[in-house]
């Protein structure tokens, strides 16, 4: 299982590694600790760099629910690269997809106002 699902992360097809994405969240609520030791986490993470928008609205989403449910809490952190990262595939993705991202946006803290005044631009129209 793990092989295959590791082979579809890195699918050329866009389509492919969104639903792998969704796949390891399904996985993680079965066995979480084959999640984190088979790497599929950073995987994910790696995913929040796809040039797809739709798959890094999934490895938002994969992540974001890998998060709320992970004892250790520290699943999906978000730094300046990563926000700016989800802003850009925000305009590009369904709306599904913007829920997620904006979802994670919402909880980032900026580190000063020049950056919390930039997030507020990208997003807003």
């Amino acid at each position: 299982l793990c092989d295959p699902l590791r082979k579809c992360l890195k699918d050329e097809d866009p389509y492919v590694r969104k639903t792998a994405a969704v796949c390891v969240a399904k996985l993680h609520d079965i066995d979480p600790p084959l999640v984190e030791d088979q790497g599929f986490i950073d995987a994910l993470q790696e995913l929040l760099s796809d040039a797809n928008p739709m798959v890094v609205a999934n490895a938002v989403a994969a992540l974001s629910e890998i998060h709320e449910y992970s004892p250790s809490g520290s699943v999906f952190d978000l730094t300046p690269s990563t926000v700016s990262k989800l802003l850009t595939a925000l305009n590009e993705c369904t709306e599904w997809g913007q829920i997620f991202i904006l979802d994670s946006i919402a909880l980032y803290s900026p580190h000063d106002d020049k950056e919390a005044q930039s997030v507020c631009e990208r997003v807003t129209p």
